[in-house]
């Protein structure tokens, strides 16, 4: 699969999941007034927004604690490398709310426009993970006949962010007008990158938080998963 630019409307997304990505949770909802600056900025965030994403599927070697494509090892670390157990192959992919966005969120900081920032800020992070969603079913398509993973990024369970250099190393340069900083940060910000395993009977758990050491997670803050 190449670059794939993704319509808004097709990301489907619930307004339930911004006041997650807000810090509420269960029966907390916000006010009134609160809900209503949701719909006003994400209203603008619909106009604003440009989001795309890409995959590349490579052959892979699942060992221990990492993985191996080509001559690249990955170190995952034994977390991520046991869910990818049994995968012969993975899809490295990226995905992005845009540079649109990127430049929308700027403007409002810059406007000392704190609450709508916050807010724009959340609709960002849901937004990305959609577009990571539109992703995955692209790859289903692509693999027909074949299982996936859960997907899995650097700075997670273990991974090391600085893994970054070697995943955009196997990813055509500028990919969705992603630029990947010294710091391993990519810009636009809200931005993911990562791997997902392929296979005949690999499989596609139930996210653990229990299993993830990233406590600045909001989805470990809101949703402690038990298996």
């Amino acid at each position: 699969m190449g670059y794939t630019s993704i319509d808004y409307n097709e990301l489907h997304l619930p307004v339930e999941e911004i006041y997650e990505a807000m810090g509420y949770s269960g029966d907390s909802m916000p006010e009134d007034v609160i809900a209503d600056a949701v719909q006003d900025v994400l209203r603008i965030a619909a106009e604003k927004v440009d989001p795309s994403c890409f995959f590349t599927i490579q052959a892979a070697d699942i060992l221990r604690e990492s993985i191996v494509l080509g001559d690249t090892e990955f170190e995952t670390g034994k977390i991520i490398a046991k869910l990818l157990q049994g995968s012969d192959q993975v899809a490295l992919f990226v995905a992005t709310a845009g540079m649109g966005f990127e430049r929308w969120t700027y403007e409002l900081k810059e406007e000392g426009d704190y609450l709508n920032m916050f807010i724009a800020d959340s609709i960002g992070t849901c937004i990305v993970e959609k577009a990571g969603d539109y992703m995955e079913r692209m790859l289903e398509l692509e693999i027909t006949g074949l299982k996936h993973t859960n997907r899995f990024s650097p700075g997670y369970c273990g991974w090391p962010v600085a893994e970054q250099r070697k995943l955009f190393a196997h990813l055509p340069e500028g990919v969705c007008g992603i630029e990947l900083k010294e710091s391993c940060l990519m810009v636009p910000i809200k931005s993911i990158s990562g791997i997902i395993g392929i296979g005949a009977d690999v499989k596609a758990k139930v996210y653990s938080c229990h299993v993830c050491d990233m406590d600045s997670c909001f989805r470990r803050r809101n949703n402690r998963i038990a298996v």
